[in-house]
C-alpha cells in the first residue's frame, strides 16, 4: 500500500497550540470520533514522542490507519515544539473528520480559558 502524503488533496488539517499537559486529554476527547485505530495505545505513543521533543523540533509523532464512517483513512499527527512544553499540533485526516477535530479544538480552548 502506498504511503499517504500529507499534500494529498484528500486530507485536511486541524491544528492548535497546546500546553503539553493538555494534549493527551484532547486526544482522548477526539478518540470517540473514530470507529477504530485511535485508542489509548495510539494516544500514549503520540504523548511519548511529544515528551521527547525539544524546542524548535518539528516531526511526525503519529501515523495511523483509522476507520471513520466505515471507511479506512489515515490520521497523521505532526508537531512543532513552539517552546518548552508548548507544542503546535497538526492533525491531517479525511476532511469531515478534520472539521470535527477543529471544532473540538475550539471548544476545548474555550473550556480551558473559562477555567482560568
Amino acid at each position: 500500500m502506498e504511503e499517504t502524503k500529507i499534500q494529498d488533496k484528500k486530507l485536511d488539517e486541524a491544528s492548535m497550540n497546546f500546553d503539553m499537559n493538555n494534549v493527551k486529554p484532547f486526544l482522548q476527547r477526539i478518540s470517540p470520533l473514530v470507529e477504530s485505530g485511535f485508542s489509548a495505545e495510539e494516544i500514549n505513543q503520540v504523548q511519548e514522542k511529544l515528551e521527547k521533543m525539544e524546542p524548535d523540533d518539528e516531526y511526525e509523532v503519529g501515523r495511523f490507519e483509522i476507520v471513520y464512517r466505515d471507511k479506512n483513512t489515515p490520521l497523521v499527527i505532526k508537531a512543532f515544539m513552539d517552546g518548552p512544553e508548548a507544542p503546535d499540533v497538526y492533525i491531517y485526516t479525511e476532511p469531515g473528520l478534520a472539521t470535527q477535530i477543529q471544532e473540538e479544538m475550539i471548544k476545548f480552548a474555550d473550556e480551558l480559558e473559562a477555567r482560568n
